[in-house]
């Protein structure tokens, strides 16, 4: 089978792999289309080889299954769901995976015609949900959607959204279809211009005002709920500033710094809550699927960029340099 392989600082070659076998309780999934996560970047942008295959966003068709696996199943559209739990905890019983303690990893190399994943992590799509859609509904809306969810944004709240990457952009359109009215907070002007197009009430650059100030002029008292989708260290701050007193925080955005935080002033005194929210949960597909049907987000929204994936390359370097008005990259992997 055909894959991406990382060789090297900015270098991306296609090779022919063995084309992988599902193992016990396993399903083989074609993969149609995979898409370029903010996550991926370090495998381009970064120095020397990446051994292995890699990719987690990504849907297709199940074209085998191995021993323990009904086989229906084989010819059934799916989305590739990247987090493994260890099936055994209450966590994994709810099918919250991202909060298993004993994970024992997760479904990578998706940039390759073939993927291996647990059944259990192969989402079934309806009929009217094409694989392009569904790749475009995992991780990219999913992330924000739970997010949003986890910080029960409501209609008619202000919600502000720091970010204008694929999180930040979705996170906007996300809570417009809630019903709420985002603000959305980003440097670059293009990408402003994708938020006022996805449902931003308002934009604002961090970089000519305060955010802060600028949101209580806004609002009256500050945000309802601000959602820090950027990891940036200076939003993760202002996001407690633009925040009204009784409103909720959620960070999506990672960047491994510490925060400082005065509880007493920030939270307690205050009322704010604090949270985090990473990945989505499995029942988060079919929500979504709903909000989509209902015309209320257009998972495909944010996407600039369709590429076959002999041109994940370039595909890359246009999201990892911000050139071409890039927002969000999916690579044609094979049909449908």
């Amino acid at each position: 089978m055909r894959a991406a392989q990382f060789v090297g600082e900015r270098q991306v070659e296609i090779a022919e792999v063995p084309t992988p076998s599902p193992g016990l309780g396993e399903v083989l999934v074609r993969v149609t289309w995979a898409a370029i996560c903010g996550s991926d970047k370090g495998l381009f942008i970064s120095p020397g080889a990446k051994p292995g295959l890699h990719g987690h966003e990504a849907a297709g068709v199940i074209a085998a299954v191995g021993e323990g696996v009904r086989e229906r199943r084989v010819g059934e559209c799916v989305v590739v769901y990247a987090v493994i739990g260890c099936d055994s905890c209450s966590y994994c019983a709810r099918q919250e995976y991202t909060r298993c303690r004993h994970r024992p990893g997760g479904v990578g190399g998706c940039f390759a015609e073939y993927v291996t994943t647990p059944e259990r992590n192969a989402l079934p799509l309806p009929d009217d949900v094409d694989t392009e859609c569904g790749c475009a509904l995992s991780d990219c809306i999913g992330t924000p959607y739970k997010a949003a969810r986890e910080a029960a944004v409501q209609p008619g709240e202000w919600v502000v959204v720091f970010g204008g990457g694929p999180i930040g952009l979705n996170a906007v359109q996300v809570c417009a279809g809630l019903g709420a009215r985002p603000i959305h907070v980003e440097p670059i002007s293009y990408r402003r211009d994708a938020g006022r197009r996805l449902g931003a009430c308002e934009s604002l650059d961090p970089g000519a005002s305060d955010v802060a100030v600028a949101v209580r002029d806004l609002t009256g008292e500050g945000a309802d709920c601000v959602m820090e989708c950027s990891g940036s260290v200076e939003a993760e701050r202002a996001a407690l500033s633009a925040v009204a007193s009784g409103g909720r925080v959620v960070y999506v955005g990672e960047n491994g710094s510490g925060l400082t935080v005065n509880v007493s002033e920030d939270l307690i005194r205050r009322d704010v809550r604090a949270m985090g929210s990473w990945y989505f949960f499995p029942r988060h597909l079919n929500e979504l699927i709903e909000l989509h049907r209902a015309g209320r987000v257009d998972p495909l929204g944010v996407v600039s960029h369709r590429l076959p994936l002999e041109r994940i390359a370039d595909g890359f370097a246009a999201f990892c340099d911000r050139t071409e008005n890039c927002t969000k990259v999916i690579l044609r992997v094979s049909e449908e």
